[in-house]
């Protein structure tokens, strides 16, 4: 195999490990207090906190990533003191569903201390994006733009490197 093969493997193979590498996880006793619906929206009224609720599902892999890469990472979960954090299960209430206008999972809505909703987040976030909504949510910084994962943009135009050599390759044989 030559090098030239190789090089396009070995650049994706390289950048998908630097999307795995990222800040530190917290150990079990860090990590966030998950409520229910009923009990957080009890506790954000009592306390006059904002609150998170994470829509996810037993069958979601994007949900799962996030709870492993997001919801332990340190700096989230110190930032999550800062709400009521309320974990719904999106195929047992429905209900919940249907008044967040929940369309996929994972989502994360959050609600100002009075319970109106101030911003949705829809799909995987990673913790560096994940940060800046919560910041937003909260009222500490602009509105995050919406868009892909901090890894996609490394990852598009190694795509494209493949797709150039492939194309250069098959010119030359003809």
């Amino acid at each position: 195999m030559s090098v030239k093969a190789v090089l396009p493997i070995a650049i994706l193979l390289f950048a998908s490990m630097a999307c795995q590498l990222g800040p530190a996880t917290a150990s079990a006793e860090g990590a966030i207090q998950w409520h229910d619906y009923e009990e957080g929206m009890n506790l954000s009224l009592s306390q006059n906190k904002s609150v998170l609720i994470d829509f996810s599902t037993s069958w979601c892999s994007w949900c799962k990533k996030m709870d492993k890469d997001t919801y332990n990472d340190t700096r989230v979960i110190e930032k999550a003191q800062r709400f009521v954090c309320i974990r719904v299960d999106g195929d047992a209430r429905g209900d919940l569903v249907a008044r967040y206008s929940v369309d996929g999972y994972p989502t994360t809505v959050f609600l100002g201390p009075g319970g109106a909703q101030v911003h949705k987040v829809v799909g995987y976030k990673g913790p560096d994006d994940f940060l800046k909504d919560m910041s937003y949510a909260l009222g500490e910084a602009g509105k995050p733009a919406p868009g892909p994962s901090s890894c996609l943009p490394w990852l598009i135009p190694l795509f494209a490197v493949p797709a150039v050599f492939f194309s250069a390759r098959r010119r030359n044989a003809q």
